[in-house]
């Protein structure tokens, strides 16, 4: 690696969080993550659900409505095909990466969100935690504290970026949690 490239170059992230019970599927907060990571030179493959092939099983859009009318018609071995296909794919890149990101929402029941964060967690990789919108570091799930670093969970998506700007030049050194394989 050449260090003029900052120590998270090439790094791999899962952004994780909320989709099927947010209006948005949780698709501009990641957006935001990704482009503000661009134009601040932080050069970070990003795992984002809500922007995959499709061959990985998608989960926003016409495909989260279609699972829940099979549910609702009563068709749970269909829907649940659908489903193991799409949580395969996403437990699999939490295999993938280097670190996660993840949004917490307190308001919003995140069945895959806490999935991945505890496989992340078994791991022994990086997590991030961005609260959700009006929502400060105070309000996380108590459970969560118990492997979490004060100073690794954020109020805001750009605090977050400001922290993996402090990774990548160095002003916050890479602990043994990292384990970066080229």
């Amino acid at each position: 690696m050449d260090r003029s490239d900052g120590n998270l170059y090439n790094s791999r992230c899962v952004l994780s969080g909320a989709i099927d019970r947010v209006a948005d599927d949780g698709v501009q907060w990641r957006k935001y993550v990704k482009e503000e990571c661009a134009k601040r030179d932080i050069h970070i493959k990003f795992f984002d659900p809500c922007d995959k092939p499709k061959e990985l099983g998608s989960e926003i859009g016409t495909e989260k409505i279609a699972v829940q009318r099979l549910v609702k018609e009563g068709k749970w071995k269909e829907a649940q095909k659908a489903v193991r296909i799409f949580r395969h794919f996403d437990l699999r890149a939490i295999d993938w990466c280097d670190f996660v990101i993840a949004k917490i929402d307190i308001n919003v029941h995140a069945c895959g969100t806490y999935d991945e964060i505890f496989l992340a967690e078994r791991e022994h990789k990086l997590i991030l935690i961005i609260m959700g919108e009006g929502q400060v570091k105070s309000d996380i799930p108590s459970w969560l504290i118990s492997f979490i670093n004060e100073e690794e969970v954020f109020d805001t998506e750009d605090d977050c970026i400001d922290y993996l700007c402090k990774l990548n030049s160095g002003e916050v050194e890479l602990d043994d949690r990292w384990v970066k394989l080229d």
